[in-house]
Parts: structure tokens; C-alpha cells; sequence
């Protein structure tokens, strides 16, 4: 009889003594059940245990509290990095997954041998876990013609331009941890985009047209699941995402030496494209200029969000 394949779900705490015990209760209740639960707490006090004492009976729950805090990127590196197993599930602490979730993408993962990660839909919640009526691909806009595009490999291309998984609805196989571990040290960092660029730039990652989590928005969330406005390209602009976008290309190329000649000259036109925008001038009206090359070329259609993009480089400095 084969071996048994192991299924690790890793979570990153910190303060999360309110929603933790709820979440916990969701992956304890899934109809394919994980084999470990790997929990690692930055939190500065004793809540998030409280929540998680009554549960650490069960071999399965392994808790780790983090003597000084790692931050979010760090943590989550910590409990992969901790996990035993063939499927690792990246786990927030705060919301609820749906009973089918474990059973559905590790069933994907183990039917298709050449599948590295695979992400479903979430549906959004409020802090009570009442249903909106919107999902994060909705919000996201990853259109069924972008869908389409990724099932045909067009990953990186369409993640060059948004990253439209998140970390919370993500699976993918124990190899890619090769390439995605160490995290880079960059402040900020999220690890979401990290591993949905490095699988789309070494591997093969597929999208699962399924709500399988509700992804609890509240006022404590660590990163809203921003949506494709002005808004959201203001902060982007003035966290020096353009110059942390470049870097993270950068360290993925250097890691990478065997990618195919087309997913390199993407990934080397979407660092150049950043690495311009992260030198525009102070000046407003050079730096309209500078935007303004940019746009012409179709750089910010192909690499940022468009004319939003554009927009809040001209009018916002970098800070």
C-alpha cells in the first residue's frame, strides 16, 4: 500500500486570540483532515495561546511561540519551514474555510503531477463571518478571459501585471520550496506575491473557480484585499512597491537559471519597468514625463496596473 501523503497547513499568528479558536474549529472539520497544523505566534500577549490551549491536545497542533517577533513574512517562512508535509497549505488566522477546501485542491495537487500550486476563490466576510456579496476574484478582477489565460500558461504574464491569489487560498507542492525559501529580506513583503511569481516564473500554478474560504475583513487585518483603484495604487506608490517589485524579479531571476527564454524576458521587461518607476524624479513635472515613456511604450499595460498606475506615479512622490 503507498505511503500516506502528508498534509500540512501553516498558519502565522499574531494577536489572534478573537478568530483563531473559529478558524481552528473550520480545519478540524474538514472532510479530508490535515495531518499537522503548524501555528507560530508573534503575538505580544498571551491571547492568541488562551484561544489555542484547549486545542493542543491534539497531537496534530503543533504551536510555536516566537521568543522576539519575526513580523508576518518571516513567521509564515517559520512555519512552512517547520512543516513536514508533501501539501502545504498557507493558513490566516482569522478566517473560515468551507469543510470540502483540504479535500478539493489536495485532490487537484495529487491528480496532475506537474502542478505546483493552485489557488481557489474566497468569498468576502465581514468580522461576524456574514457573507458579502462579492468574491475576491470579483474584487481582484481576474476576469473569466484572465482565467482563461492562466489555464493556458499565462500565469506570469497575468501576475506581472496583479497578483490576483492570496496567500490565504493558496496550496502548492513541497518541491517549490526549493526556490521560495529563504524569503527575500524586504520590508515590507508579502509572501503571496512571492510565491505566485516564483511558481509562475519556475513552475506550473493553476486557479480553482471555486469559493472554498470565507476571507474575514476587519479592521486588524494585516492586508486588505485591496481592490483596482486609485486608492490602492496611491499606497502601492508611496510603500516603494515599484522598487520592492524590482527586487523581488531580480531575486527570482538569480535563483533561477533554467526558466524557458520567454518567461525571462517577461520577467526581466517587468524589473526594468519597475526599476524606472522607483528612479522617477521628485520633480512632478519630469517625473510626468518619465511616467509618461513609460505609458507610451505599453509598459504600465503590460507590468502595472494601467492608467491607475500611471496616474499615482505622476501625482504621488515615492516616500
Amino acid at each position: 500500500m503507498p505511503e500516506k501523503t502528508v498534509i500540512s497547513i501553516a498558519i502565522a499568528a499574531y494577536n489572534g486570540g478573537k478568530y483563531i479558536a473559529q478558524q481552528l474549529e473550520s480545519l478540524l472539520d474538514q472532510t479530508l483532515l490535515p495531518d499537522e497544523i503548524i501555528i507560530c505566534d508573534d503575538s505580544e500577549d498571551d491571547l492568541t495561546f488562551q484561544s489555542v490551549e484547549k486545542f493542543l491536545p491534539d497531537s496534530r497542533i503543533k504551536y510555536f511561540r516566537n521568543p522576539i517577533p519575526l513580523g508576518v513574512a518571516k513567521n509564515f517562512e517559520k512555519a512552512i519551514t517547520l512543516s513536514h508535509g508533501e501539501y502545504i497549505f498557507m493558513c490566516d488566522q482569522d478566517d473560515f474555510w468551507l469543510p470540502e477546501k483540504l479535500e478539493v485542491m489536495t485532490a487537484m495537487l495529487a491528480e496532475n503531477e506537474e502542478l505546483d500550486c493552485v489557488f481557489c476563490n474566497s468569498v468576502l466576510a465581514d468580522a461576524n463571518l456574514e457573507k458579502r456579496n462579492e468574491t475576491l476574484w470579483d474584487l481582484r478582477k481576474f476576469t473569466p478571459a484572465m482565467q482563461k489565460k492562466l489555464a493556458c500558461s499565462g500565469a506570469l504574464e497575468i501576475f506581472c501585471r496583479r497578483v490576483v491569489c492570496s496567500g490565504h487560498n493558496m496550496a502548492f507542492k513541497r518541491r517549490i520550496l526549493e526556490y521560495i525559501l529563504p524569503f527575500p529580506e524586504l520590508e515590507p513583503f508579502y509572501p503571496d506575491t512571492w510565491i505566485a511569481l516564483s511558481v509562475a516564473f519556475n513552475g506550473n500554478i493553476q486557479a480553482l473557480d471555486r469559493c472554498l474560504t470565507l476571507y474575514r475583513v476587519h479592521e486588524n487585518n494585516a492586508s486588505t484585499p485591496a481592490g483596482d483603484n486609485i486608492r490602492a495604487a496611491r499606497k502601492a506608490r508611496r510603500s516603494s512597491a515599484a522598487e520592492r517589485n524590482y527586487m523581488l524579479a531580480c531575486e527570482i531571476l538569480k535563483r533561477s537559471g533554467n526558466a524557458n527564454a520567454r518567461k525571462r524576458e517577461i520577467l526581466e521587461n517587468f524589473a526594468s519597468h519597475h526599476h524606472k518607476r522607483s528612479l522617477y524624479s521628485a520633480n512632478i513635472l519630469y517625473r510626468a514625463m518619465q511616467a509618461f515613456r513609460q505609458l507610451l511604450t505599453l509598459q504600465y499595460s503590460k507590468y502595472s496596473n494601467g492608467m491607475r498606475s500611471f496616474i499615482a506615479d505622476v501625482i504621488f512622490r515615492q516616500h
